[in-house]
């Protein structure tokens, strides 16, 4: 584990409460967490919620430019005492759709374990090197588009082989072969979840 790692563990584990993890609408996680901030401010509860984070991790974007991207589309994790108070309020601010873990009929959620805090939470400091490296030159003549090659296709379930989804199994959903990503739906939440992997983080389990 790098020095980086380790420094957000701690600081993860640093904090008074405990993290749990607000549904919303995806694509509108940065104006609820906005929102939130505000609520939050303007009801007094600094001293009950203590940190609100969006998970997302650095990606190859359009004319080769880095762009950080939401890990996990419609999910807001927040660190707080989980009060009444709080409760209500948190879970009745604009685009706030409820929070996971909770069992319905009144019953507060369930915190994230310390590991699935880390595990989720922990921003990917690993973007593919051969993506990196083919920034290239604007002066140099353009190449030919190469396609990455799978082992597997969509409909296939496969295997994460490395990361914070290791050993999970899902059913590819989508393939971007210039970009050599896959969109594979995993359990999360309790919930099918849509997430990209790179092709070479994943192995076929088996066809369909």
């Amino acid at each position: 584990m790098t020095t980086n790692l380790l420094e957000m563990e701690e600081e993860l584990a640093s904090y008074k409460g405990q993290w749990f993890v607000i549904n919303c609408n995806s694509g509108h996680e940065d104006s609820v967490k906005s929102d939130l901030l505000q609520k939050i401010e303007s009801s007094n509860l600094e001293e009950k919620v203590f940190d609100i984070r969006i998970s997302k991790s650095p990606v190859m974007g359009k004319n080769n430019k880095i762009i950080d991207k939401n890990k996990f589309p419609g999910y807001i994790f927040i660190n707080m005492h989980m009060t009444d108070e709080t409760w209500f309020i948190i879970r009745n601010t604009p685009g706030v759709t409820g929070f996971i873990g909770s069992s319905g009929r009144g019953a507060k959620p369930l915190p994230l374990t310390s590991e699935e805090v880390f595990r989720l939470i922990n921003q990917d400091e690993k973007i593919g090197k051969d993506r990196k490296s083919n920034k290239g030159n604007a002066n140099q003549p353009k190449k030919e588009k190469v396609l990455f090659e799978a082992t597997f296709k969509v409909k296939d379930v496969v295997m994460v082989k490395e990361g914070p989804f290791a050993n999970t199994e899902g059913q590819v959903m989508e393939m971007d072969f210039e970009k050599g990503i896959a969109i594979v739906n995993i359990e999360l939440f309790g919930r099918i979840t849509p997430t990209e992997f790179e092709f070479s983080n994943l192995s076929l389990a088996y066809n369909l």
